[in-house]
C-alpha cells in the first residue's frame, strides 16, 4: 500500500482511538518570554507553523483564545527566539485536520516585511508589514487549494490544485506559480505536475526545487530544479518505487547542494525513510543512510554544513539526526504520545533548528521546540 493511503489511515486511527499524553523532553529548556516592545503572547497560544528569514527573525502561526472565540494569531521574534510578542491576527480559523475542517495551517515569510499564510481550502493571505495586518488574496489561477508555498527574498512559489482536499483524489494536474515579492500578479510556470493531493516546493536564493510524488499512480516521481527561479529541468528521483518508496521532499543547503527525503513501504507505525544528498542540484546523488523505522509521516531539515534531521510520527513522535555526513542516524527523540507529530522542522544555522511539537491543528499541544547543538537535544521554548 502506498505511503499516502497508509498515512491517511494512520492519522484517522489516531484521532479515533488515541488520547495524546505529553511526554516532555528533559534535555533542554530554552529561554523565552515576550519583548517589551509589543503585546505579550497570549497564555493560551498553541503553535502550528514556524518560519524564519534569518537566525534572528522568525514568526509562528497558532491559535489562542480571544474572548469566547479562538483567534488565529501570529507571534514573532527578532532576537533568535529569546523573546516573543504578539504581532497580528489572521481573519480565518485554524484548520482542524483531524475533522477535515478547512482553515489556515502554514506561515511563510519572504522578507522581514512580506509573508504568506495558507491552508486547507481557498485560504491565502499576504502581509506587507511584518505580520501586523493580513489581507486575503485570490489563490493563483482561481484554484481551490494551495498545496505548498515557499518564499525567498525576491520570489514566492506556490503549487496549487483546482480541487478541494478531503474528497476523492482530484483527477486534474497541479499548477505551479511564481510571484515577485513586491508584485501583485502571479505567473504560471509550465511544469508537468500530475494529479496528487500533496506536493513540495523549496527555495533558497535563486535555487528552487519542486517534487510531485507519483508512487500511487505507477509513474516516476516528478522532480525539478532551477538555478534561476525561472527555467526548470527534470532531475532523477533516487527513491526506489520497486520497494514502495517515493521522493517526498527536497531541502536546499546552498545554491547547488540539496538533501532529498524518500519515504514509504509503511507497516504498523513504521516506514522506510532514507536520505540522499546532491552537490549539483540533483543531477547525481549520494546515499546518506536509512534511519530507524518508527514513524510514517516525515519531514526533513538540513543545515548549510550538511547536518540532517528528520521529524516523523505514527503512534509516537520521533526525531532522527545525522551529523556525521556519512550514513549513521540516531534517534534523539522518541515520545510515546499517540502520534502528536511535528511540523516545520528547519535549521536556521549549523547548530540551531526549530520545530513545532504537537501542531495545534491536530493535537493541540502546540509547543515550539529548539535545539542549539545540531539536533542532539531538543526542548520546548517558553513563549
Amino acid at each position: 500500500m502506498s505511503l499516502t493511503a497508509v498515512a491517511a489511515r494512520t492519522v484517522a486511527a489516531i484521532i479515533m482511538t488515541c488520547a495524546v499524553a505529553l511526554v516532555p523532553s528533559a534535555a533542554l529548556a530554552a529561554p523565552g518570554g515576550h519583548a517589551g516592545a509589543g503585546p505579550p503572547v497570549p497564555a493560551s497560544f498553541r503553535a502550528n507553523s514556524v518560519t524564519w528569514v534569518s537566525a534572528q527573525r522568525g514568526w509562528v502561526l497558532g491559535a489562542a483564545k480571544c474572548g469566547t472565540n479562538t483567534c488565529s494569531d501570529v507571534i514573532g521574534t527578532s532576537d533568535g527566539g529569546k523573546t516573543w510578542q504578539l504581532i497580528g491576527t489572521v481573519k480565518a480559523p485554524l484548520a482542524n485536520t483531524g475533522k477535515g475542517t478547512p482553515g489556515v495551517t502554514t506561515i511563510r515569510f519572504a522578507t522581514p516585511a512580506v509573508g504568506w499564510i495558507f491552508g486547507v481550502g481557498r485560504f491565502l493571505f499576504r502581509t506587507g508589514d511584518g505580520g501586523k495586518t493580513w489581507a486575503r488574496v485570490p489563490v493563483p489561477g482561481g484554484a481551490k487549494q494551495v498545496l505548498d508555498l515557499a518564499a525567498s527574498a525576491t520570489q514566492t512559489y506556490a503549487i496549487t490544485s483546482v480541487c478541494t482536499l478531503g474528497k476523492a483524489l482530484c483527477p486534474n494536474p497541479l499548477s505551479f506559480w511564481r510571484i515577485a515579492t513586491r508584485a501583485s500578479t502571479w505567473t504560471r510556470i509550465p511544469l508537468n505536475l500530475p494529479r496528487n493531493n500533496a506536493a513540495d516546493v523549496a527555495v533558497l536564493g535563486k535555487t528552487v526545487y519542486v517534487v510531485d510524488p507519483q508512487l500511487d499512480f505507477g509513474a516516476p516521481d516528478k522532480f525539478y530544479a532551477s538555478t534561476d527561479g525561472v527555467h526548470f529541468a527534470a532531475r532523477p528521483a533516487p527513491c526506489d518505487h520497486t520497494q514502495d518508496i517515493e521522493l517526498i521532499q527536497a531541502v536546499p543547503m546552498s545554491a547547488t547542494r540539496v538533501a532529498l527525503l524518500c519515504d514509504g513501504n509503511p507497516g504498523f507505525s513504521k516506514a522506510v525513510k532514507t536520505v540522499y544528498t546532491s552537490a549539483n542540484t540533483g543531477k547525481t546523488d549520494t546515499f546518506r543512510g536509512m534511519m530507524g523505522l518508527f514513524g510514517i509521516q516525515a519531514e526533513l531539515a538540513a543545515s548549510p554544513s550538511g547536518n540532517l534531521a528528520v521529524a516523523s510520527m505514527s503512534d509516537g513522535s520521533f526525531i532522527y539526526i545525522n551529523d556525521t555526513h556519512k550514513k549513521a542516524w540516531t534517534m534523539v527523540e522518541g515520545i510515546g504520545d499517540g502520534g502528536a507529530g511535528w511540523n516545520d522542522i528547519s535549521y536556521v544555522s549549523n547548530t540551531t533548528a526549530w520545530v513545532v511539537y504537537g501542531p495545534a491543528d491536530f493535537s493541540n499541544i502546540g509547543q515550539l521546540w529548539v535545539t542549539h547543538d545540531s539536533g542532539h537535544h531538543w526542548g520546548p521554548v517558553k513563549l
